[in-house]
């Protein structure tokens, strides 16, 4: 730009400088007059063309006091938030052990189940068992739900959708912890933004709750559960949480499981509940002393109707289905027997406790406490051996204390106890006392008074052996005489001797010296190792192998009626030992197998010495001087074979016999070992006929098989050797093909035949009469 054009455009602008520098009074510049520089000024030119906009007014100072006291406040808060969940993330995280010992797929509690036979070969609940919670586990399979398999009796998906409905309706979303409900329970706690305290658990943290019991009020327990629930989230499915849950979660009563409510509440299980009932039960679980449907059913319908919504919205159920759901009326059993649970147990039910305890323990090495402990909480599944029908009888027959419960002689009643069992060893019926059974697990008469076992002892450890090893016949002549043995005479009860007698006549009367001499002849070492090692016996001692406890049976140790009627078993069956079973097996709640008695039988005589003996022990019932003649008249219509027997002082009284069906053994005395009272002597035979004459009514008539290997033939009473046509007096015996007399050399003369076909009584034939009472008074001593 040139100058003239400059100094033109100075003259133009006509700007004066005062109204551009600042000048004092004096007209002299003013230093300071920078400060007033407004710039604006430059534009006072174009006033009149654009007014000026005026100046925003500045907050008071007031106002942005309020404002950054609240900015402090939130910034606070955020940087207390973030160290909180920081410090809270780094304790779960380290210091937390969010694991858990349990195992979702074996090692929960439940509530053990005992099954018996119906009589059709179909097996129906008879008895529960629990620890501290009763609950029944029951499978929750989805893929069975499904593909609608016609065979499944599980928890039903319209249950596990009332549950997932009302506890936790972002159960199959989230992994353990429902963060949003959580946080708004928290905040809930301070700032009531819900009508109601919210619950924060998921259903997953309430499985962890229920399985561990932490009930602590504590934070830390909250983390712990919050930790834990994740841990399960990581390990199992959403399926077996969801399972276990609905298979422990408290239910009211006593009652745990959805199970076991059902059954409760509704006299059902779980698989025929209705839309309604399911709501009902899931309805329980926020309070269950306050929602249970028997005893506030107002609050349970409330619930229930919240509930029943829920599924209704959430899409679970049509509605339809809610709207019939809602009309439909309860009906509620609520009943303690619907269990098939009892205060006090049956004998037969404390000596399943002991057998299956006991199998355990062996099975499995584990301490005799902790096997007790599985079996109520191990969730099993027993198929006992009882016949429930048998098992009734007799308790009743010994709840009889008027006519049972004899007074000793200190006061006292007399107490007693029974096995019932079949030809394989499984007991159908054990009861343990006379009278009222007023306690679990108490002494048990039938298996826990060990007594001596008086003449009950003589078949099993003397004659069955004898003939076993072909020392003696059916009929063999023995010599009952006095016999020194080392300084010990052996005494009859009836305090005499009758000289030459058969082994059958013997064994009839009850003779104390014939299987002393057996037993000695043998040697006592091999008695105790038959009864030990072919019969089952465990309750003899080393004491016992001597002439006295096996020849007469005044045992250290002694005999429980169990045992007994094992061994006894043998002469009934063909010479097979079954060991004793309560049960057949016991499953887990999975339905692997855990237990099984597959007893295999052993061999403990041959068939032919077990009809023989069968036989001998049928004339101590048929015989003209048996001492257990009054058996007869209980089972008319069918043969019974057994054994009377009395211990020392006549302390203990025994009576052992069976029939084609079922042999029994039963013992009556006195907890403090006392002499039972005269003219009761054959109080133990009237309880073994009152029981099984009532067991066997109406069974039709049935008979004892013969070994092919055995023979009936004639003998002589007189000599005991095959009777000819010339012998005076003859009867029947029964013969091993491989041990027949020869014929009788007494009596010259034509061998007689195969008796007839025609029903024969068994009897002696003998010529010596009894001037006693047909109840034996064995005495015994020591050798």
């Amino acid at each position: 730009m040139d100058e003239k054009n400059i100094n033109s455009n100075t003259e133009n602008s006509n700007f004066d400088d005062n109204e551009i520098f600042s000048y004092d009074n004096h007209n002299n510049l003013n230093d300071e007059g920078a400060s007033t520089f407004d710039l604006n000024s430059f534009s006072s030119f174009r006033a009149e063309e654009e007014p000026i906009k005026p100046k925003k007014k500045k907050p008071s100072s007031k106002k942005q006091s309020i404002l950054k006291i609240v900015l402090t406040v939130f910034l606070i808060g955020m940087i207390t938030v973030s160290i909180v969940v920081g410090s809270f993330m780094f304790y779960a995280f380290t210091m937390v052990d969010g694991t858990m010992d349990e195992d979702l797929e074996n090692s929960l509690n439940y509530t053990t189940t005992v099954y018996v036979d119906d009589g059709t070969g179909n097996y129906k609940e008879y008895r529960r068992l629990h620890g501290e919670f009763n609950r029944i586990w029951i499978d929750y399979d989805k893929v069975a739900i499904d593909n609608k398999d016609p065979e499944y009796e599980g928890i039903p998906q319209i249950l596990a959708d009332a549950f997932v409905a009302i506890e936790d309706k972002r159960f199959f979303e989230h992994e353990g912890i429902d963060w949003k409900r959580t946080f708004s329970a928290f905040i809930n706690e301070f700032v009531p933004i819900y009508s109601s305290r919210q619950g924060g658990s998921t259903i997953t943290q309430q499985l962890v709750k229920n399985l561990t019991d932490d009930r602590s009020q504590k934070a830390s327990r909250k983390v712990r559960e919050i930790m834990r629930a994740r841990y399960l989230e990581g390990k199992y499915s959403k399926d077996t949480i969801l399972e276990c849950y609905l298979n422990t979660i408290p239910m009211g009563h006593g009652t745990y499981g959805v199970e076991v409510a059902a059954n409760y509440y509704f006299g059902k299980s779980v698989k025929d509940l209705t839309i309604a009932e399911c709501a009902s039960l899931a309805s329980i679980t926020k309070s269950p002393s306050y929602y249970a449907p028997d005893t506030y059913p107002e609050n349970n319908k409330e619930r229930r109707e919240s509930v029943l919504y829920q599924m209704y919205d959430q899409g679970y159920i049509t509605k339809e289905e809610y709207e019939s759901a809602l009309s439909e009326e309860l009906n509620v059993v609520a009943e303690q027997k619907v269990l098939n649970q009892n205060n006090v147990n049956s004998y037969f039910i404390d000596a399943l406790i002991t057998q299956v305890s006991n199998d355990l323990a062996e099975e499995y090495g584990y301490e005799p406490a902790h096997a007790n402990k599985l079996f109520y909480n191990g969730g099993f599944k027993i198929y006992a051996t009882v016949d429930t029908k048998m098992q009734e009888i007799a308790e009743n027959v010994f709840l009889d204390s008027d006519t049972y419960a004899i007074k000793g002689k200190d006061g006292k009643l007399m107490t007693g106890g029974i096995t019932v069992m079949d030809y394989e060893g499984n007991v159908k019926a054990i009861v343990g006392g006379i009278g009222e059974k007023t306690t679990n697990r108490g002494f048990n008469c039938a298996i826990d008074a060990v007594r001596q076992p008086g003449s009950t002892m003589k078949p099993i450890a003397a004659y069955a052996l004898a003939i076993e090893q072909d020392l003696i016949t059916y009929s063999s002549l023995v010599n009952d005489t006095k016999t020194n043995y080392n300084g010990w005479t052996p005494k009859n009860w009836y305090n005499s001797y009758w000289g030459n007698i058969t082994v059958q006549y013997a064994l009839e009367r009850s003779v104390n010296t014939i299987p002393v001499y057996l037993v000695n002849k043998m040697t006592p070492q091999s008695s105790y190792d038959f009864l030990t090692g072919k019969l089952g016996i465990t309750t003899l001692n080393a004491e016992d192998i001597n002439l006295s406890p096996l020849g007469m049976g005044g045992t250290n140790g002694g005999l429980n009626t169990m045992e007994s009627a094992a061994a006894f078993a043998v002469f009934g069956n063909g010479g097979l030992y079954y060991e004793p079973s309560l049960y057949t097996k016991v499953v887990d709640q999975k339905g692997k197998i855990v237990l099984e008695r597959n007893v295999q039988p052993k061999m403990a005589i041959s068939e032919d010495t077990a009809t023989v003996m069968n036989h001998l022990l049928r004339t101590v019932v048929y015989g003209g001087n048996g001492t257990g003649k009054a058996a007869a008249s209980y089972i008319p219509n069918m043969k019974i074979y057994a054994k009377t027997g009395t211990s020392n002082d006549q302390n203990d009284l025994w009576f052992v016999g069976g029939t084609p069906y079922y042999i029994a053994s039963c013992w009556c005395g006195y907890e403090v070992q006392q002499p039972i009272p005269k003219g009761h002597s054959g109080i133990a035979l009237k309880m073994w006929g009152n029981v099984m004459s009532k067991i066997h009514s109406g069974l039709k008539t049935k008979e004892f098989s013969d070994s092919n290997y055995a023979e009936e033939k004639y003998y002589c009473t007189a000599t005991g050797e095959l009777a000819t046509d010339a012998c005076p007096e003859k009867a029947i015996g029964w013969y091993r093909k491989s041990n027949v007399p020869v014929s009788c050399t007494a009596h010259t003369g034509e061998l007689l035949g195969k008796p007839g076909t025609e029903p024969k009584e068994e009897q002696s034939g003998e010529t010596e009469q009894s001037t006693e009472s047909s109840a034996e008074n064995t005495t015994s001593g020591e050798q």
